[in-house]
Order: C-alpha cells, then structure tokens, then sequence
C-alpha cells in the first residue's frame, strides 16, 4: 500500500483540505470528549493531519516505514509506531483514537475490522472516544468507472489513472503513476484492495469490540463519520 508512491503522496493529495478535515476533528472531541488531552492517529499516513492538531498530544501508527518517517518531520514531538492497526500493543492509552481517510477499509474483512476495534478499545481511556472515517460502503462502490489525478510541485508532474474494480465484497484498483520531471519520466503502478462494509456491518463491528457507535454524515469528505464509545 503506497509502498511505491510513498515520497509523492502529499503531491498527490494536495487537494485534500486537511486544515479544514482537523477543524472537524477538532469540533467533533469538543462535542464527545471536551477533556481530551492525547490522541493516536492510526494509520496516519504522512501525518498532515497531524499537523493541525499540535494542541493535543498526538502519536502516529501506521503500516508504512516510509510514511512514518514523513510523519515525524511534521510532529517531531509525537511518538510513531510501526504496526498493522488490527494487532497492535504498544503499551499506552488515549482520550481519543482516530482511523481517517477511509483507511478501515484496508483491513478487508468484518473480522478483521473487529480486529481492530478490539485493539483501539484496549488502547482508550476510560470515557474515550474512536473516530473512524469509513470507505464505501457496496450499493455506493461504482466498478468500471475511471478516476484520474494530476498534481504539479517544483518542476515535478505526476498523473496517477486508474478503474474501479470489485470482486465479491472487495474494491480493488491499481494506480498507474507516470511522475516526471528535468530527471526524466517514471512510470510505476501499485495494486489495492478495500473491503466494502455496511453501515450496520460497521456498527455490529464497534458493538462486537464493546463499543457503541453513531454515523452523522457528510464527515470529512462525504463518506460520513463514525464516533464510538465503551458501552
């Protein structure tokens, strides 16, 4: 996952407001956990969120060593860890546990997501609070349509094209990259696959880990939000 396009990600995504997105984090722990002090970011990425929410202290767990090392030049004062999100144990709790940018979805399986449920509530505080951004769900998953993104930085262009695909219950895609620059043209591609869950199908999951779950929509980017407490 982004094994390949990890030191063009934030190019990529330059679109994506992601002072505006931790506006709404923000909002959303003031209305659920207005005491919240610590936050774990997991699958954080490049950690751009991370970089508007310095008025918690906030830690950073993700899949990917080189967006881990991304992460710490924007929030040296957090703390990162190298772990897949479904079985991780890394010894602290937090007032709040956030899963963004769809990336619940990389976990496959219903199982899998209360898998990893199971692991944000062991790692909550007593009144905390889990924020999960969720991919799509089935009936919204739209197979064979063409997506493409452009983006320019410095001298350098990069076009990644892709279909969307589907198999039972999985999305799957594989992003074809062409960056170029003075250095010359690049071309490489990245396959991925999302598991595709219902709204109730999450919720069973969060109630499974002992969690109690609501879904407001539109969220950060219209694909709605799920905020969960311990029952």
């Amino acid at each position: 996952m982004f094994q390949k396009s990890s030191k063009y990600y934030d190019i990529i995504y330059s679109f994506k407001d992601y002072k505006k997105e931790a506006e709404i984090i923000k909002t959303t722990i003031g209305e659920h956990n207005p005491d919240c002090k610590t936050i774990l970011d997991a699958a954080c990425g490049t950690g751009e969120h991370l970089r508007y929410l310095k008025d918690y202290e906030i830690d950073g767990l993700d899949i990917n060593r080189e967006f881990i090392d991304i992460a710490k030049t924007k929030n040296p004062e957090g703390n990162y860890f190298l772990c897949d999100m479904k079985d991780f144990h890394i010894g602290k709790k937090y007032d709040v546990i956030m899963c963004l940018f769809s990336s619940i979805g990389y976990v496959l399986t219903v199982e899998n997501v209360i898998k990893t449920f199971v692991c944000f509530r062991e790692h909550l505080n007593d009144r905390g609070l889990i924020i999960v951004e969720p991919w799509f769900t089935p009936d919204a998953w739209n197979p064979g349509k063409l997506h493409m993104v452009t983006a320019e930085h410095e001298g350098l262009k990069i076009c990644r094209m892709n279909f969307s695909e589907v198999k039972d219950r999985i999305s799957f895609f594989t992003f074809h990259y062409l960056a170029g620059s003075r250095e010359g043209i690049e071309y490489f591609n990245e396959y991925h696959e999302a598991g595709l869950f219902t709204k109730e199908e999450m919720k069973q999951s969060f109630a499974m880990a002992g969690l109690q779950a609501e879904y407001k929509e539109p969220g950060l980017s219209g694909r709605g939000l799920y905020m969960a407490h311990v029952f």
